[in-house]
């Protein structure tokens, strides 16, 4: 069965840097990580040399961008190959892409990197711009860091596969649950969990639970 593996989180989260690394070990030696934010950036520069201003060289390169992602998305689900990308799920709409490869047949597994709050996405955001790196205005890493979370909530059934990583340490990222076709794989237990677990993805949280639960009660038996 083809699969579509999607690298999601906030902004800053190290999903262009390391996200790749948690994919099966196949599809990083043969398949490339689309990453929409990477190209679209170097498209904008491209179009500045023919165009008059930054504004519509932005908008040009985000529509090349788009044009040649659902272009790319036709190609895998036609010849039913594997494919990745990175992305934000910030409303219902950005899912439309994942339901297109469940209806043709793919398994779905998402890589979520999560970060403290949205103040640290921020201050990674502009430490990476500072490099030339991708800049993100401030009301959009608001919205992706809550989006994200709200829509891996809300859909966490749409997915076979779901992997949730704490990437707040740069340096040393934490699995905190990983599930695979409905069964858990690893999690961490609900007192180490981060505030940004437990507030905001409760449908995970009630799987931890119940979880710890299963294995307490089979202790006393």
């Amino acid at each position: 069965m083809p699969g579509l593996f999607i690298i999601t989180g906030p902004n800053g989260a190290g999903k262009s840097t390391v996200g790749y690394t948690y994919l099966p070990e196949k599809i990083q030696q043969s398949h490339t990580v689309f990453d929409g934010d990477k190209l679209s950036m170097k498209k904008r520069k491209e179009f500045l040399s023919v165009v008059k201003s930054l504004k519509e060289a932005r908008n040009k390169a985000d529509e090349w961008v788009e044009d040649y992602f659902r272009k790319l998305v036709n190609i895998a689900i036609k010849s039913k190959d594997h494919f990745a990308y990175e992305g934000h799920f910030r409303d219902p709409t950005t899912l439309n892409v994942p339901k297109r490869f469940k209806r043709n047949g793919y398994s779905l597994s998402l890589i979520f990197m999560g970060l403290t709050d949205p103040d640290l996405s921020e201050l990674r955001v502009l430490d990476r711009a500072k490099h030339g790196g991708h800049y993100v205005p401030a009301y959009e890493i608001q919205s992706n860091f809550y989006g994200n979370l709200i829509m891996l909530n809300k859909n966490l059934n749409l997915f076979d596969e779901v992997l949730i990583i704490d990437s707040s340490l740069s340096l040393q990222h934490k699995i905190l649950f990983h599930v695979r076709n409905s069964r858990i794989i690893s999690y961490s237990q609900e007192a180490n969990l981060p505030f940004w677990f437990t507030k905001f993805l409760p449908n995970v949280l009630k799987m931890v639970v119940a979880e710890e639960t299963k294995k307490r009660d089979k202790k006393k038996s």
